[in-house]
This record gives structure tokens, sequence and C-alpha cells, in this order.
């Protein structure tokens, strides 16, 4: 370059070459130098020259070598920078590998303890399910047929409890745990089923000892009384006490129930002893006046006693009838006896005219033979008591006639 005359120098005078620092600036900011030719300088200037130049170049070398030291400290200064940014990045990935192995051994830990835990809720899920059905087999047994459905679903979920609080390591006892629940479970419902029995033991006895003839509304009265007084009782109470409350109880009903078939008993002989052509009307007062006077006979009164104080109003009762009877009688007898009155009107006429006491012409007169014939009827309804024979009634018949003619 010295040569092409593109920087400018100068031979010192040992031979050197020295090349100007301006044109190396010029070279360095790209400036076009102006060419100059190697110049041989004198001895005198060149030895300032070279004097100056080696100061120069003196000062540029250690201008340089502090520039080297400060390029190479901050070359060593970047390279550690970078050594330590490695060393960090190196050690933040290995603990981050490190996180992530931690956090992968914790999921694979959780999987593997949910996995666990599922197969045991499974497990116990099975277990309980099992057992479940171990209690309904059970439950379904012949010794417990006569539990209520209520009662066995209250069983059936107190064996449900009891199996939940069960895990599987007790499966080798569980029948005999089972068994025993279902034992104290049924046990108290049992009892109150021998209570049941036995009342209605007691109430069956009770209701059959009644009389045959008792109606279905005092038998539902004398079942609350019975209910009633055995449900003061305990349930272990002894049978025989049982059975003596239930009949203290109904004593009363018993008495009542036998006052009425007693009262109905004399109201059928009361009727009985009616004559046969009795109405209904005289049935109903009867009954009705039988009926007031043994409301006011005691309790404890007797049939015969009974029967004494109904006989005037019975015999009233069969009087009046009897009067009434012969009443309608003599009635129906005077109008039979009427009625052969006015027919003897048409024979005394047809005997009349046959004697010659009365002509023809009269005799067959409808008016004169009407006339008679209502004469005779009226007369005869008001002197007639129906009593009379036919006879008489026939001999009055023509007496009125003969008035008549």
């Amino acid at each position: 370059m010295a040569a092409e005359g593109r920087i400018e120098s100068f031979r010192t005078p040992g031979g050197h070459l020295r090349i100007l620092a301006e044109s190396v600036e010029d070279v360095r900011e790209h400036r076009q130098p102006q060419p100059r030719p190697v110049r041989d300088a004198s001895p005198v200037l060149q030895n300032r020259r070279e004097r100056l130049e080696e100061l120069t170049l003196e000062a540029q070398e250690h201008r340089a070598r502090r520039e080297l030291a400060r390029l190479r400290q901050e070359e060593q200064e970047e390279a550690e920078r970078l050594e330590a940014e490695a060393e960090a990045r190196e050690q933040a990935a290995a603990q981050r590998e490190a996180e992530l192995e931690i956090e992968r051994e914790r999921l694979r830990h959780d999987r593997a303890k949910e996995m666990r835990r599922r197969e045991a809720e499974s497990e116990l899920a099975v277990f309980h399910c099992r057992w479940l059905d171990e209690a309904n087999t059970a439950l379904s047994a012949l010794e417990y047929s006569w539990l209520s459905p209520s009662q066995r679903n209250e069983i059936l979920e107190g064996l449900e409890a009891e199996i939940e609080r069960r895990r599987p390591a007790e499966d080798p006892h569980m029948p005999t745990i089972l068994k025993h629940r279902l034992e104290s479970l049924a046990e108290p419902f049992r009892r109150q089923q021998q209570a049941q029995e036995k009342r209605n033991r007691i109430m069956q006895y009770a209701l059959l000892n009644l009389p045959y003839s008792a109606t279905e509304a005092e038998r539902v009265r004398v079942t609350a009384v019975i209910r009633d007084a055995l449900r003061r009782l305990d349930d272990d109470a002894d049978e025989c006490e049982m059975r003596v409350a239930a009949q203290e109880a109904i004593q009363p009903l018993c008495q009542t129930i036998d006052k009425r078939l007693l009262d109905e008993r004399l109201i059928g002989w009361a009727m009985y002893e009616l004559p046969w052509n009795r109405n209904d009307r005289d049935e109903a007062r009867l009954r009705r006046e039988c009926a007031e006077i043994l409301e006011e006979l005691p309790a404890d009164v007797s049939e015969e006693e009974a029967k004494e104080a109904l006989e005037p109003t019975v015999s009233e009762a069969t009087q009046e009838i009897e009067e009434r009877q012969a009443r309608k009688e003599r009635e129906a007898q005077k109008a039979n006896l009427i009625r052969e009155g006015v027919a003897e009107v048409s024979r005394y006429l047809w005997r009349l005219k046959q004697d010659g006491e009365l002509s023809a012409e009269d005799y067959l007169d409808s008016a004169l033979r009407t006339e008679l014939e209502d004469a005779v009827k009226e007369e005869l309804e008001s002197e007639l008591s129906g009593e009379e024979t036919t006879t008489e009634v026939e001999e009055l018949a023509r007496e009125i006639i003969n008035d008549e003619l």
C-alpha cells in the first residue's frame, strides 16, 4: 500500500518503513488519502522524526496495549458473563428439570394414590353391595315373613348402616355380624308382634263371648274399648291380667247389649201377644209404649219382672184391637142385614100382590119400589146394631113397608 502510494510512509535511517498515523486513520475511516511517495528523510530530520515517531509509536503501542488489555478484559468479562449466564441457564434448566421431575413424581404418586383410592372404593362398594344382597336374602327368610313392609324397611336401613361401617378386612366375620345385627333389629318388632298376637287372642275371646245377636256397631265399640284398655297395659303384662282388664272394660257394654236383647225379646213377646188382626199402627204404638216402660226399668231387671211390667199395656192394646175388630164385624153384619132388609122389599111386595093387597100397577111402579127401599135402608141404618138376626130384620123391614104404604 505504501509502494502504491495508498498510504503515506517513509523510511527510517535503519531502513524501516514507517507509516503515518493520519494515513492509517484515513484508511480506517475510508477517506481517500493523497498518494505520496516514500520519502527518504535527512539524517537529522529523520532522527527527529524517528524519535518522534518512536515516541508516537510507543505512545500508540502503549495505548494499543492498554486498549488491548481493556479489550481482553472486556472479552474476558464478556466470556465470564456469558459463561456465568450459561451456567445460570444450566442451573436454571437443571433446577427446572428437577422441579419437573418432582412434579412428575408427584403426579405419578397422585395417580397411584387415586388408583388405589378408586380400587379401594370399588372394592368397598362391591363389599357393601354383596352384603346388602346377603342382608336382603336373610330378611326374606321364612322366619321373618311376619314383618310388615314398614318394619322390613326399617330393619333393612339398620342393616345397611351396619354394613356401611364395615370394611372388606372384616369379610370373614360378616355372616356373624349380620346375623346378630338382624336379630337385634328384629327383636323389638318380634316382641311387638307377640304382644299384638296376645291382644288379638284376648280380643277374639272377648268378641266370641258376646251375645250372638250383637250388632256390628256394638262389636266395633267393644273392640275399641278392649283396645283402649289393653293399650294402658305393658306389653309384658300377663295374659290372664289382660283378659281380666278386657272383661272389666267391656262389662258395661255387655250389660247394655244384654239389656237391649232383653228389650227386643220382651217387645217380640208383646207383639206375639197381640191378636192376629192387628195392624202396623197397633204394633208401632205398642212397641213405642213398651220401649218407654223398659227404659224406665233397672238394668238388672229379670225377664219375668219385665213381662209383669208390660202386661197391663199389652192387655190394654189387645182389648182395643179386639173391640175394634168387634166393631168392624158388627158394622159388616149390619151392612149385610141392611142389604137383606132392602132385598125384603121386593119379596114383600110380591107377596102383597099375590095376596091381592097390592095392585099390579103399584107392584111394577119402580119409583114406589125405590122409595120403599130408601125408606127401609134409612130406617134400618138408624135402628140396627148389627147383632140382630135375619128374621128380625125381615120383620122390621115389613113393618117399615107397611108404614110407608
